[in-house]
């Protein structure tokens, strides 16, 4: 009688921890996020009361839709060295995001590509959300070999 009672306490248990590691559905993600730094391809946001038109960010909605304040998508130049002393202000864009995996999100705005694609929410906390952008194997082989050749931390 005890040895299927234990087997039920760890189901329950590790059921339990299983659901607490899925990070796309926690309801911290839908809130508002406010671009705090860009490290290769890492994106840290800091929660914000308010959606800030003026600042870059992005808010997730529970219906699948995401709001996003972000710079024009470049056409082929660094905006930090070609503008060095603009920054530029954010534009509102409209898209959609949806579960991949546990730790996955897709995002995909149709006017605006430069935050579309696959991320991986390394970090999700009350204050602070880390997004690292996912690429296919052939990107990331070229991306470590620059990487390599340039001293690029990830």
């Amino acid at each position: 009688m005890k040895k299927p009672m234990y087997a039920v306490l760890f189901s329950i248990f590790s059921i339990g921890f299983v659901k607490s590691q899925d990070r796309t559905s926690n309801p911290l993600l839908l809130q508002n996020w406010k671009l705090n730094k860009l490290d290769t391809y890492i994106y840290t946001y800091e929660v914000q009361d308010s959606f800030d038109t003026k600042t870059p960010g992005i808010k997730f909605n529970k219906n699948g839709k995401v709001t996003g304040n972000l710079s024009k998508a470049t056409s082929g130049y660094d905006i930090k060295t070609d503008l060095p002393n603009k920054t530029p202000k954010p534009e509102r864009y409209l898209g959609s995001w949806k579960k991949v995996s546990n730790s996955t999100i897709a995002i995909a705005f149709s006017s605006n590509t430069s935050m579309t694609g696959t991320f991986i929410i390394s970090k999700l906390n009350s204050h602070e959300l880390k997004l690292k952008k996912v690429f296919s194997a052939d990107i990331e082989k070229k991306l470590d070999s620059i990487r390599r050749t340039k001293d690029i931390s990830y």
